[in-house]
């Protein structure tokens, strides 16, 4: 170079691009992504209890109860040809559990239901944060008066 002459700048822009997209990408727009495919996760998983407590509320107690029943096994298999099925590759098999309660002269059916789901993009540097890196599980409990108090005996 010689003396008197000016250095361009215009290439020091150009050197700083790829670190900021990279950082950018990593710590911005994958967890975004994560982040989304959550909240979709708990709307399935809220989806499901409230499909599960509707037909508990309505069928006698043995078939509530039953693992390959309605509320357990035809519910879930359904719901997964929903809307929400085409997150199905990211969440687990829901597990669900059905109690009844006999409060004041009413009788109460109570579902409660787990969903593991695991992010779409788990982002390298987060491995064990739950949506990140990890599985979140969500866990949804929702109670409903019995239509017919006489199916707590059947």
């Amino acid at each position: 170079m010689r003396p008197g002459t000016i250095r361009s700048q215009g290439g020091a822009t150009i050197s700083e691009m790829a670190p900021a997209l990279f950082i950018l990408v990593i710590f911005a727009l994958l967890p975004v992504i994560d982040l989304i495919v959550d909240g979709l996760g708990y709307c399935a998983c809220l989806t499901l209890n409230n499909l599960q407590l509707r037909e508990a509320a309505r069928v006698p107690k043995s078939q509530a109860t039953d693992p390959k029943g309605s509320v357990q096994l035809a519910i879930p298999n359904n719901w997964r040809n929903s809307a929400f099925g085409g997150l199905a590759p990211l969440m687990d098999d829901p597990q669900t559990s059905v109690t009844y309660d006999i409060v004041a002269h009413s009788a109460f059916v109570s579902v409660t239901t787990t969903l593991s789901v695991r992010p779409m993009i788990p982002v390298p540097f987060f491995n064990s944060t739950p949506g990140l890196g990890a599985p979140m599980v969500f866990t949804v409990g929702s109670e409903k008066v019995l239509e017919n108090p006489g199916f707590l005996n059947y």
